[in-house]
């Protein structure tokens, strides 16, 4: 009886290709080379996203540092000064807060800093002068704010996020 012989031109047989598993160099390598394609693509604008949440955070721990002057105005019945950390130093007359106002100053997390112009001032009954101020990180301005009216509450002015101090 004759014997058969395999037809196919294929060296390795059936079963030992199934056997075999596994994937080749260049299969993964290819795989790698896709990840890294796909990082690159997405690293920056997670770390733009990252930086917008820092920078709203701060907002908020302002915004929240001066509710809390506020509030304190409104319960002792003394006005209070909030004052730019730099332009003035540590020394402000009494004749130019007036007799009875307290000079306050917000620290904010490093190495975050603001700058306001003209201070901003809180009656006794917790109402505010109009005031702007800039949220800066470094030396760059990120956030310029806006009082709304009399309430202290600050809001983002439109346009200005991003611009390089000068």
């Amino acid at each position: 009886m004759p014997t058969s012989t395999p037809t196919s031109a294929d060296p390795i047989p059936r079963k030992a290709r199934a056997a075999r598993g596994g994937y080749s160099l260049i299969e993964i390598l290819v795989v790698l080379a896709i990840m890294g394609l796909a990082t690159a693509v997405i690293m920056p604008s997670t770390s733009r996203m990252m930086d917008q949440a820092t920078a709203h955070a701060v907002f908020f721990e302002f915004q929240r540092g001066v509710s809390d002057l506020r509030r304190e105005a409104n319960r002792t019945g003394l006005p209070i000064r909030l004052v730019d950390p730099e332009a003035t130093g540590t020394t402000v007359t009494a004749a130019q807060v007036g007799e009875e106002s307290d000079v306050r100053k917000i620290e904010l997390r490093s190495p975050w800093r603001y700058t306001l112009a003209p201070p901003l001032d809180i009656a006794e009954g917790g109402r505010c002068s109009a005031t702007t101020a800039n949220l800066v990180k470094g030396d760059e301005v990120v956030m310029t704010l806006h009082t709304a009216t009399g309430d202290c509450r600050f809001l983002r002015q439109a346009g200005v996020q991003g611009r390089s101090r000068s």
